[in-house]
């Protein structure tokens, strides 16, 4: 059921429902086991598993950052970090499904009035998408004829709508960049393209789009785009309204990539306690000092991460609840920050591969997992370090234009 309101109703509606966002963090931690003992088979069929996805149903973990009047949880930024990070604790592939339709459905929260009414009438769907490379979109009478192909496409399979970048292509050849529209899953086919070495049971694959017709009111333009508030919009003024669209995507998917690391860690940590040091005089790992500051370094690191991450979505949250937006230093401060945390995540899970030694690379071994998934998902555009240093650098110099585009950071 939807719900309209021009201004606040109650406490939980004009701040973050916090109790929601402890119960989302301990039911992904009660999944933990189910998650791992599925991730086997997730990895061999390259997407969640039917059990998993009905776990997760079960446990209302989709559309947790979606303001109530659309049937969501209205968790904060900082909740939903913690959820992914408890998800990948149990299977990293299946917190980035999460972490992507969560994502996807609350960027959906902040269109027009009647894309909400159409796509929220009937509870939180699932939703997901990818931006790039746009697809093509022909204006025709009454919307548009869109086609394209979009891989990477992840928690594809489990999704109701999908939501496509598109550029418009006017009669005149002029091109429209930086659109979204919206496809029901029955307009579009998947393209079985997702062979990979890490993230293997998101079934990223690609989506195929051929000439499907999508009305005006499913498209949402770049010059109104998704923080646009048109005169007399009444579905809006939660705190969630008030975040940039990719911000918040961004700084809650490391939510993923720092579980990955913390698993590992406990991983590492246990075994540590019966594994020889092979080659040494230690009959276990523990009897070595030079394993245990390894891991107490690791350790420190890990916790560094998890500071940087949170702050930089208690950052997020702070300015939603003030409804404000973050100015261009600010953002590119957060995401300079966050992608500081992959990198010293990274040096971390260095560490503790080499603590694990080379069986921890045999694919029955949870550490392989971690590894592996962590090293594909900090390569995602949005985690990269360099990228996000030079970002704040130009902001700090002023050097204008800065290295990707303001509304990406």
């Amino acid at each position: 059921m939807l719900h309209s309101r021009t201004k606040p109703s109650s406490d939980i509606l004009w701040g973050f429902d916090e109790g929601a966002g402890n119960q989302v963090v301990e039911a992904a931690i009660g999944l933990r086991e189910l998650l791992a003992s599925n991730a086997s088979r997730g990895d061999v069929q390259r997407y969640p598993t039917d059990e998993v996805i009905r776990a997760l149903d079960d446990a209302m973990l989709w559309g947790v950052a979606v303001p109530k009047r659309l049937g969501g949880q209205g968790v904060s930024a900082t909740a939903l970090v913690r959820m992914g990070a408890e998800l990948a604790k149990g299977d990293p592939s299946v917190g980035w499904v999460s972490q992507i339709i969560n994502g996807t459905t609350w960027v959906t929260s902040l269109a027009s009035d009647e894309l909400q009414e159409e796509l929220f009438s009937e509870g939180v769907p699932k939703i997901a998408g990818v931006f790039n490379p746009p697809g093509t979109a022909i204006p025709v009478d009454g919307g548009y004829r869109v086609s394209g192909a979009w891989p990477y496409a992840s928690g594809i399979r489990h999704a109701r709508w999908g939501q496509w970048g598109v550029q418009i292509v006017k009669p005149d050849g002029t091109q429209v960049p930086g659109n979204f529209c919206y496809v029901p899953a029955g307009d579009f086919r998947i393209e079985d393209s997702w062979h990979v070495t890490g993230m293997q049971g998101t079934g990223s694959d690609t989506v195929v789009i051929e000439g499907a017709f999508v009305p005006e009111r499913r498209m949402v333009h770049a010059a109104r785009s998704y923080n646009y508030v048109e005169p007399g919009k009444t579905h809006y003024g939660a705190p969630s309204d008030y975040f940039a669209q990719m911000a918040l995507v961004h700084r809650t998917m490391c939510g993923v990539p720092l579980g990955a690391i913390e698993g590992l860690l406990e991983h590492v940590v246990k075994t540590a306690a019966t594994k020889p040091l092979v080659g040494t005089i230690f009959a276990r790992q523990s009897d070595s000092q030079v394993v245990a500051k390894e891991i107490g370094e690791a350790a420190t690191k890990i916790h560094t991460a998890r500071t940087l991450i949170e702050a930089a979505t208690m950052e997020l949250d702070g300015a939603a609840l003030e409804r404000r937006t973050l100015s261009e230093r600010e953002r590119a401060r957060n995401k300079a920050q966050a992608n500081h945390a992959m990198q010293i995540l990274q040096e971390a899970s260095q560490t503790l591969m080499y603590v694990a030694g080379s069986s921890a690379f045999n694919n029955a071994n949870p550490a392989s997992r971690y590894w592996r998934d962590f090293n594909m998902i900090a390569r995602h555009f949005g985690n990269i370090p360099n990228i996000g240093y030079e970002v704040y650098g130009r902001s700090l110099l002023g050097v204008t234009p800065s290295a990707i585009p303001p509304h990406m950071y």
